[in-house]
């Protein structure tokens, strides 16, 4: 993968390697991790979460089952939560 800020990253695919509850929750801590589920992974469809209304702990833990739920890539910046590739953000928070 082509670095064009020149920053050190530290990457984990986390389809391969999960993330569990506890490391969810650390990663979250300033953060509502309802906010990071993706509504148009097919996990979300197949749980049948269209309307549900989720507690953050029920969010960390149906993240921790089933690792396609959380929105892709997700990028930590210092205290910055970026998921997603938005290239301007990205650039902002890395630069």
């Amino acid at each position: 993968m082509r670095n064009e800020l020149a920053v050190e990253l530290d990457e984990r695919d986390y389809a391969k390697q999960p993330l569990n509850q506890a490391e969810l929750k650390d990663l979250f801590k300033a953060a509502d991790p309802r906010d990071y589920i993706n509504p148009k992974s097919p996990a979300f469809k197949t749980l049948n979460l269209k309307g549900k209304t989720l507690t953050p702990e029920q969010a960390l833990k149906l993240m921790a089952q089933e690792p396609n739920l959380i929105k892709r890539p997700l990028t930590v910046a210092g205290r910055k939560l970026i998921a997603g590739f938005d290239r301007d953000q990205l650039r902002k928070a890395l630069g």
